[in-house]
């Protein structure tokens, strides 16, 4: 064991300090343990968290999350580790998945001793900044076969906060933005919002592109409606948009999307793009300031790359208001999901249904996935009657899946496999599929008792082809399906074993659920499991920025739940 003198790591945000500047000082002092479990290690530490990026040593890390008021200026970030050790390991560390680039890793990972990222968002309704600062205690070079370790961080963080609120304008709290010709349709959902206290406005894309309201700016449309949204935020101080409109039968569409090129790195999974809403939400960076957020860092007109052809896009992906889409491709579409969204009963039973199998077939730990998140799930949500159904006991049928939802349930959870017109699991370790496909979604007549919907699966909600999804086909179900759905437009990924609930989509479906109590609105369920997801988790793995961006609401997002 070697000792080496302290180090001053780093400062960071190249800004001059200024003498009147606040601080926050804190220290963190670590221990950990290493465990020897088969053939591999592990190093545990208490209160840390653990990093799960593919190809990677499985290590502890610390999160300090900050939170500012809207406009402060962060001038420096100080981060000082004393009393760095060196430790040869008889055993290699456990590693995520593909054990070959592991172990030819020849640098030490982490590459520093800590991370950060500073994000524009909200929190309770307020506009904020995050700083999300990540501690990594042991480092670890899989060539070598040795570890770096810290017991102590010393933190220095100082800011300066802006005199007074950027935004204080209270005119409207949710804007809808319709094709012109659905406005009059919408006056029913427009008196229905605002009897539940809601200010809504219905604004018509005409008026957007023809300068209306405020001036038109953006290179396409899709830029146009984010602008727009930005100036409805700061003069009107809209907090919920709703998107009323999805893609034609001939594939033009009728509310512009954008897609995000976060691209798969796991041949022979070649998914370049898909939609994200999120683009929608996520209106401003944090740039020495606040700043809009193009998506589009490099200027290239593809926007969020993630390796894409080896091009990035610095994007913040924090939300900073809460969006939903009504994927709706023609008046009798609208027409039934304003009648859904006022007639809604959110007082029936609190019963939810949780549907799952296994999920990753062979794994080490000899889990079924889909079940376990279930169960994790119906930890959370103790209060609520829980219905399991099951791939490998056999009671996850499509019968069942039918019967519980004509008696009525106020959410359902679908942890397994997708496609954009099917969701469904295994048995254990099974090659045999169970689960349902749109063609079900017909003989669901549960009336308005209708269930929020969150599937962690790949496309259910990839409403961008010329047949529904099957999210969709819940949503827009005449006389039953469900209130509200979220799912994912593209490849969904997980980890296989108990980690599944610790990265990517299972982490996600956990922290919708969590979100439950401390929610009144649906929206704040889905963008606050986002931002727990950027906050906590490092970001520096493509499938992060995938899982964070593909997934949408399909529904209203100021739908009451019932508390």
């Amino acid at each position: 064991m070697k000792k080496f003198i302290a180090i001053l790591l780093s400062l960071v945000f190249i800004v001059p300090t200024v003498s009147h500047s606040d601080e926050i000082r804190s220290k963190e002092m670590f221990s950990f343990d290493i465990k020897k479990i088969n053939d591999y290690a592990y190093i545990t530490s208490e209160d840390c968290k653990y990093l799960y990026n593919a190809g990677c040593p499985i290590l502890p890390y610390y999160t300090k999350l900050y939170t500012f008021p809207l406009g402060t200026k962060i001038r420096r970030i100080e981060v000082k580790v004393e009393g760095i050790e060196k430790m040869k390991l008889n055993k290699k560390i456990a590693f995520t998945e593909d054990k070959e680039r592991v172990h030819e890793l020849k640098d030490f990972y982490p590459e520093n001793w800590f991370s950060y990222k500073a994000r524009v968002g909200i929190k309770n309704g307020e506009h904020v900044i995050f700083l999300s600062l990540h501690l990594y205690p042991v480092r670890y070079n899989a060539s070598r076969n040795e570890i770096l370790y810290v017991r102590n961080f010393d933190i220095k963080v100082e800011y300066e906060v802006a005199p007074e609120s950027l935004f204080s304008k209270d005119e409207y709290d949710l804007l809808v933005i319709a094709p012109d010709k659905w406005v009059k349709d919408l006056e029913p959902l427009k008196t229905h919002e605002e009897r539940e206290g809601i200010k809504t406005i219905v604004v018509g894309l005409s008026e957007i592109y023809s300068s209306k309201y405020f001036p038109t700016n953006g290179r396409d449309d899709a830029e146009k409606l984010k602008y727009f949204i930005k100036n409805a935020i700061e003069q009107w101080g809209i907090e919920y948009v709703l998107l009323v409109g999805g893609r034609k039968y001939t594939g033009a569409w009728i509310i512009p999307v954008r897609y995000a090129y976060a691209v798969d790195a796991v041949p022979p999974f070649t998914e370049r793009r898909f939609i994200s809403d999120l683009y929608f939400a996520d209106i401003y960076k944090y740039e020495d300031g606040v700043a809009f957020d193009d998506w589009d860092s490099n200027g290239n007109g593809i926007f969020a790359e993630y390796n894409n052809g080896g091009r990035y896009d610095s994007v913040d992906l924090m939300p900073d208001v809460y969006v939903g889409r009504l994927a709706c491709r023609n008046k009798l579409e609208l027409k039934i999901l304003v009648n859904k969204i006022i007639k809604y009963e959110n007082s029936q039973n609190k019963r939810i249904l949780l549907c799952g199998g296994d999920t990753d077939l062979y794994d080490a730990d000899d889990i079924n996935e889909g079940e376990y998140l279930n169960e994790r799930i119906a930890e959370i949500m103790h209060h609520f009657e829980c219905i399991m159904l099951k791939a490998s006991d056999g009671t996850l049928s499509r019968v069942n899946i039918w019967r519980e939802i004509m008696k009525g349930v106020s959410f359902i959870d679908f942890s397994g496999h997708g496609s954009p017109n099917s969701w469904a699991n295994h048995p254990h370790n099974s090659e045999e599929w169970v689960g349902i496909t749109i063609f079900d979604i017909p003989f669901y007549f549960n009336g308005y008792k209708l269930p929020i919907i969150f599937a962690n699966a790949c496309h259910t909600a990839q409403f961008n082809l010329t047949y529904e999804c099957i999210g969709w086909h819940f949503v827009r179900k005449y006389g039953g399906g469900a209130i509200a759905f979220i799912g994912s437009t593209g490849l969904s990924y997980g980890f296989g074993g108990y980690k599944t609930a610790e990265s990517l989509s299972g982490y996600l479906e956990i922290e919708f659920f969590k979100n439950y109590y401390n929610s009144s609105y649906l929206c704040q369920m889905f963008y606050n499991a986002l931002a727990n997801y950027l906050n906590n988790i490092p970001m520096d793995d493509w499938q992060d920025y995938k899982t964070v961006e593909e997934y949408v609401l399909l529904g209203i997002p100021c739908l009451k739940i019932h508390l």
